[in-house]
């Protein structure tokens, strides 16, 4: 797997509406003609951060199928739009999936989450 350049670029502060938890998943993302590998970086219930091995643009429309574990069947995302790259990495909007991987994006967020300890502020 190729690994990005470290490059300077100006980005925008955005406030996260959803958690996004530090992952390390591995997925296969298929658009048109290209499949790809790579790593789940991060997560949350509207997107997710990807380390593959292809480069993609903005507006490139792909589906997923991540890898929770050895025994858990796979969660599949059917439609999600890429936001940014930064050369082998982007960031993904999901935009489709099913009920089903809906609930268990979200039981996943929240397992992770809860075994979070609280920070005193």
């Amino acid at each position: 797997m190729k690994t990005p350049r470290n490059t300077t670029s100006r980005r925008k502060f955005v406030l996260r509406p959803y958690r996004r938890i530090p992952t390390w998943y591995s997925a296969y993302y298929m658009s048109g003609r290209v499949i790809g590998k790579g790593v789940v970086k991060n997560l949350s219930r509207i997107g997710l951060r990807l380390l593959g091995d292809h480069s993609l643009t903005p507006g490139t429309e792909v589906c997923l199928r991540l890898s929770l574990g050895e025994t858990d069947p796979p969660l599949e995302i059917s439609r999600a739009s890429v936001r940014w790259t930064n050369e082998y990495e982007f960031g993904l909007r999901i935009e489709h999936l099913s009920a089903d991987a809906a609930h268990r994006l979200a039981d996943l967020i929240t397992a992770d989450t809860g075994l979070r300890p609280n920070k005193a502020p």
